[in-house]
């Protein structure tokens, strides 16, 4: 398996004679399967319909957002936690303050699952082996081609994300 990537520049401003290009990587997806893609695919490798399979997707998006609204977190085993996150206007330096009002709003929020496998994060959801291609504009047929990896990252084990 394989996650495409493409080079991004970015221009840094100290002042109007300290200008310096920097280059990063950012992840490129090859495109985004619907409700309707995933529902033929689970499909196709089980005794339920396509239907079946959107009518249960269906059922757990409106429990997640009741049971969310009741107030519990929703922990779905190799996939992660759903919770709220709030989005807060700062601190205050007295426990009376400290109120509502600091609650600006609310985000959903996603915690992936994972286990501490020498002392590495492995995540649920991450393919064992990935390797990274760079993006050449070209979409594989049925993203099922395997490419040559031009370079061979931590992959699901590495620990540097910024997540958390």
């Amino acid at each position: 398996m394989s996650k495409a990537y493409k080079v991004t520049r970015h221009t840094i401003k100290f002042n109007k004679d300290n200008i310096h290009d920097v280059f990063s990587v950012q992840p490129v997806s090859y495109g985004l399967l619907t409700t309707d893609d995933v529902a033929n695919q689970i499909a196709a490798e089980s005794s339920a319909t396509p239907g079946d399979v959107k009518n249960v997707l269906d059922r757990y998006a409106h429990y997640v957002k009741q049971n969310l609204k009741k107030g519990y977190s929703i922990e779905l085993l190799g996939f992660g936690k759903l919770d709220i996150r709030f989005v807060k206007s700062g601190t205050v330096d007295d426990e009376k303050k400290a109120t509502a009002a600091l609650v600006k709003g609310m985000i959903p929020d996603f915690s992936p699952s994972f286990k501490i496998v020498n002392g590495k994060r492995i995540y649920d959801l991450m393919p064992e082996k990935i390797s990274l291609v760079k993006y050449t504009g070209v979409v594989p047929p049925n993203n099922t081609t395997e490419e040559t990896p031009t370079e061979t990252p931590g992959g699901s084990g590495d620990d540097s994300d910024l997540g958390n």
